[in-house]
């Protein structure tokens, strides 16, 4: 018996962590979401998320998604700092805990990355 994986074996246990972070995403997507929507001051429950959320994209190889979320987990400590986001960052930073779900699903499909996560990355960027 070998211990060597075949090429299918790799693509499906590929498929299958793209279809577990998929889910991930989406659920720490929804709390971070959750807490803009509602205005929560609980910044580092919201940074926490988006840090696991750069983490394990980045383990996948999903460095663009990996990138968003670092860029809404910086955002996120300097609101825990401060106590507040700055103008308007809130609407972007939902946005693109949106885009992060939307590419992780994207990337557990198969499909190309939507437009959603580049333009989340350069408003965040440009910010």
């Amino acid at each position: 018996m070998s211990d060597k994986t075949t090429s299918s074996d790799k693509t499906a246990s590929d498929d299958e962590l793209l279809e577990s972070f998929a889910q991930e995403a989406r659920r720490r997507c929804d709390v971070i979401a959750a807490g803009l929507a509602t205005a929560t001051t609980d910044f580092e429950t919201m940074r926490a998320e988006a840090h696991a959320l750069r983490g394990t994209a980045g383990v996948v190889g999903l460095r663009r998604l990996a990138e968003l979320a670092g860029l809404m987990e910086s955002d996120l400590a300097e609101a825990k700092k401060t106590g507040t986001i700055r103008g308007g960052r809130d609407h972007q930073i939902a946005d693109a805990a949106k885009a992060l779900a939307e590419g992780a699903a994207a990337a557990a499909r198969g499909e190309e990355e939507p437009p959603d996560v580049g333009r989340s990355l350069a408003q965040l960027f440009s910010a």
